[in-house]
């Protein structure tokens, strides 16, 4: 008689940073992925929030850093930006590869790669998983970890599929004549020029960045604008090193029935479309909710994953809400704002000075209730956003 084949505990589709935080905790299971080699390809900005390594009780390390961030610029169209500097770093601009090789290497699942799956089956027992070479692979759990584009997703939750966005954002590895500041990381808002979107600069090291921007509308062609003429103007000659693009996934409404869960199979991450819902970055919700789903199969309680989820701050409704009202404003709003809260953190707009100046100015007068809704729902969830 043969050897019986395996059965995993949990099988893990994706080796990106919420497959490889869910194998930190997950020791009989195993990680698919069809890609070479793990950190290659990366789309992605890279910026991630202090609070979200704290969040996973990851300390960090000048190894996987690129960056460290003081100040989150958020530019205005008039060119003023609001933002201060902090004293200690308030996020990183990180080497994903070097991070998700990192996170490799303290995996207790086994990993194989150039593996893609092509298809699940569940038997009433167990999950199959089906891939492109021929195996067939077993495990009472699956987690969907597999990226805006998740077979899981398609194959197990199909429902999901039209209750997502798919926003396509260009972004690349820029080399520039003049020096950046890597201590400040930044956005730039213009409602008209990039309706539903903003444009960034994460800085690398002193002459490169990532850059890009995301958003309706022709995103090549402003792209190409916004290189001429915003970061020409400012670095000097520019030289594209490498392709980042990507496309972001993001739940529609929170209003929608979505699942997360069917039958022991769990979706994390892009491949659940759990992004921020304001300005869709993604790596802190993916390794959250990958988190959750790796203590949940722990705790033989797979069947809390979903209102676990669901109430985590990253899906707050308000913050549904507020993503609507802050891309309805005009850019006058926008640049009032600017003008305000030029060179100031947001809680000047707490203190009597800064209501008097913010109630001076017409615009805002008009938007005042909207205006300080975002900021106090913002405020209240933003350490589980970025």
């Amino acid at each position: 008689m043969g050897e019986a084949k395996k059965i995993y505990n949990t099988i893990i589709i994706g080796a990106g940073p919420a497959g490889l935080i869910a194998g930190r905790y997950l020791k009989d299971a195993l990680i698919l992925d069809k890609k070479k080699e793990i950190g290659k390809p990366i789309q992605c900005g890279e910026g991630i929030s202090k609070s979200a390594l704290l969040f996973q009780g990851i300390k960090p390390d000048p190894a996987w850093i690129s960056s460290e961030i003081y100040k989150v610029e958020r530019i205005m169209p008039n060119g003023k930006s609001i933002g201060r500097f902090h004293k200690e770093p308030i996020g990183y601009v990180i080497d994903r590869e070097k991070f998700e090789k990192y996170l490799a290497k303290n995996s207790k699942a086994e990993i194989k790669l150039e593996t893609e799956v092509i298809d699940l089956k569940f038997n009433g027992r167990f999950w199959e998983v089906i891939t492109k070479n021929g195996q067939i692979f077993q495990a009472k759990y699956i987690i969907g970890a597999d990226g805006y584009n998740s077979i899981v997703r398609k194959k197990v939750f199909p429902e999901n599929q039209k209750k997502i966005d798919f926003t396509p954002a260009i972004e690349y590895l820029v080399k520039t004549e003049k020096e950046f500041d890597t201590k400040i990381m930044k956005f730039y808002f213009d409602n008209q020029f990039l309706p539903n979107g903003y444009a960034w600069i994460f800085p690398k090291s002193k002459n490169t960045a990532n850059i890009g921007l995301g958003g309706d509308g022709n995103l090549l062609e402003k792209f190409n604008w916004f290189l001429k003429e915003k970061v020409a103007k400012e670095y000097g000659n520019y030289e594209l090193l490498i392709n980042k693009s990507g496309v972001v996934p993001s739940i529609k409404t929170i209003k929608e029935n979505i699942s997360f869960l069917k039958n022991n199979a769990i979706l994390v991450g892009d491949a659940a479309a759990l992004v921020d819902p304001i300005f869709k970055g993604g790596m802190n919700q993916a390794m959250q909710s990958a988190k959750i789903a790796a203590k949940c199969i722990l705790k033989n309680e797979v069947e809390n994953y979903e209102k676990k989820i669901k109430s985590m701050p990253f899906l707050n409704p308000n913050l549904f809400l507020i993503n609507k009202i802050f891309y309805s404003f005009g850019n006058e709003v926008l640049n009032e704002l600017a003008n305000v809260l030029n060179e100031k953190g947001t809680s000047y707009l707490a203190n009597p000075k800064g209501i008097i100046e913010f109630l001076s100015k017409e615009k805002l007068r008009k938007n005042f209730l909207k205006i300080y809704k975002f900021f106090y729902i913002w405020k209240k969830n933003r350490d589980y956003l970025w």
